[in-house]
């Protein structure tokens, strides 16, 4: 799993990453015993304490993903341990809110590429506000909240053609002749991949 992982992080601009799985037991003379005669500690999630451990950069050591991850890191090992999950996972649906915060740019077309593979084995629905990811979707949907009647309502729309393409250039910014050309190149360059990636 670490090896894929790495792999996985070498897509995503983290090449020289290393990532690796620690499973700790903790002796407990009133614990399960084992087969040698010591006795260790369990609960609700079982006998083994397990943590991701990462190393972003080269020189840093192995430490816990939790405490040293930054936002963009944890958001780019997050998409390559559910990459290597999703080829052993039965469950055919994953939802992804907060997997994307915190990328930029290159980052996230690269996320939006992954993103692509994993939608051909599993039904993907990603929440996200970056252009750049969003254009990787096979299908595009609006959400907006609406208040009718003293009740707040969201309303879902599914944008295709030119609404996508205003929609796409009002996540770059301001709407303008600029976004909408960056948005029309997005959605170009999105579906050339998805043509050579088939």
């Amino acid at each position: 799993m670490s090896q894929a992982i790495e792999i996985e992080l070498d897509d995503l601009r983290m090449a020289s990453a290393h990532f690796s799985v620690d499973f700790q037991t903790k002796l407990d003379p009133e614990g399960v015993p084992l087969p040698d005669g010591t006795r260790i500690s369990f609960d609700g999630n079982g006998l083994d304490k397990v943590e991701f451990l990462v190393e972003p950069n080269p020189g840093e050591g192995l430490k816990p993903l939790a405490k040293i991850a930054s936002g963009g890191e944890t958001s780019r090992l997050m998409l390559a341990i559910k990459n290597v999950l999703a080829r052993a996972d039965q469950i055919p649906t994953s939802s992804s809110t907060k997997l994307t915060r915190a990328l930029g740019g290159a980052s996230a077309g690269l996320s939006g590429k992954k993103l692509w593979y994993l939608g051909r084995t599993h039904q993907v629905m990603v929440i996200t506000h970056l252009p750049q990811l969003a254009a990787y979707g096979d299908q595009h949907f609006q959400v907006q909240k609406i208040i009718e009647n003293g009740r707040t309502l969201t309303h879902l729309t599914r944008l295709t053609g030119e609404p996508r393409t205003l929609e796409l250039a009002q996540m770059l910014g301001a709407v303008s002749e600029g976004t909408i050309r960056s948005a029309y190149e997005l959605l170009q360059s999105a579906q050339a991949f998805k043509n050579v990636h088939k």
